[in-house]
């Protein structure tokens, strides 16, 4: 049991950690050539993971407080039904972290106990001031490599971001970051942990969604997929709703490379 909850914590990395819109890049329209053909056309690769730093850093400075709306649902082995449930609100503000309140749970009282409580332990640590720049998608977390062109996700140019964590940590991955091309928002998130949280664990897969709410990227959705020698194949469904946020005051950031 203890394993599998180490691995589903990895699925609540982040809607803090990720990045609020950045400037538009400038890029250099050529003459004569077609919109498709302009579409294509990008800053370098060393910008684009600039952009990504900076828009970190903005998010951070420029949020100064949010209310969520958080549910948990786990499904094992393919039931349709899920084996235990909770709703949390919470709060999140720039010189606290995150608090928790439970709202509503039912199911299994062990999963509730167990798994829960310490997905919102672990999380409650990671959004603490001293350890989120441990946990954000930054170039000193990663090595950032992104794919050539662009692709349309929901109706937005996007590039494609590799990343390989630059230590061995189970709230940090290997995977893909799907940015938007035109402010480096994110789109999409996926991956697997850096570090298995047991040797008895298998693979791990995360994928999250985000979407644009007041000016900046935040988590709508992620799937959590898991299979241990325990608990078999698993499902972790989280949904974020009725965001409230709170803009800051910006504070200027100098890249430190």
């Amino acid at each position: 049991m203890r394993k599998m909850v180490i691995l589903l914590v990895l699925a609540t990395i982040g809607a803090n950690s990720l990045a609020l819109q950045s400037p538009a890049p400038s890029v250099q329209k050529t003459p004569g050539r077609t919109a498709s053909d302009r579409a294509s056309e990008r800053i370098s690769d060393p910008e684009i993971i600039r952009r990504i730093d900076a828009a970190v850093y903005e998010r951070s400075n420029a949020l100064a407080r949010y209310t969520v709306k958080e549910q948990y649902d786990i499904y094992r082995n393919g039931e349709t039904s899920p084996s235990a449930q909770m709703t949390i609100r919470t709060v999140y503000s720039y010189s606290i972290g995150k608090e928790y309140t439970v709202t509503a749970q039912s199911g299994s009282q062990l999963m509730r106990s167990v798994v829960f409580d310490k997905i919102l332990e672990a999380e409650r640590d990671m959004a603490k001031a001293s350890n989120r720049e441990k946990v954000w998608v930054t170039s000193d977390n990663y090595e950032m490599r992104p794919e050539p062109g662009t692709i349309d996700m929901n109706g937005r140019q996007c590039v494609i971001v590799d990343l390989k964590s630059r230590r061995k940590s189970p709230h940090l991955f290997n995977g893909k970051v799907w940015v938007d091309a035109s402010d480096f928002t994110v789109l999409r998130l996926e991956g697997i942990p850096a570090q298995s949280p047991s040797v008895f664990a298998g693979q791990t897969q995360v994928v999250r969604d985000y979407a644009k709410i007041d000016g900046f990227s935040m988590a709508t959705h992620a799937d959590v997929h898991s299979h241990s020698f325990l608990l078999g194949d698993t499902l972790m469904k989280i949904a974020y709703t009725d965001y409230q946020i709170e803009r800051g005051k910006p504070a200027a950031w100098v890249p430190s490379h």
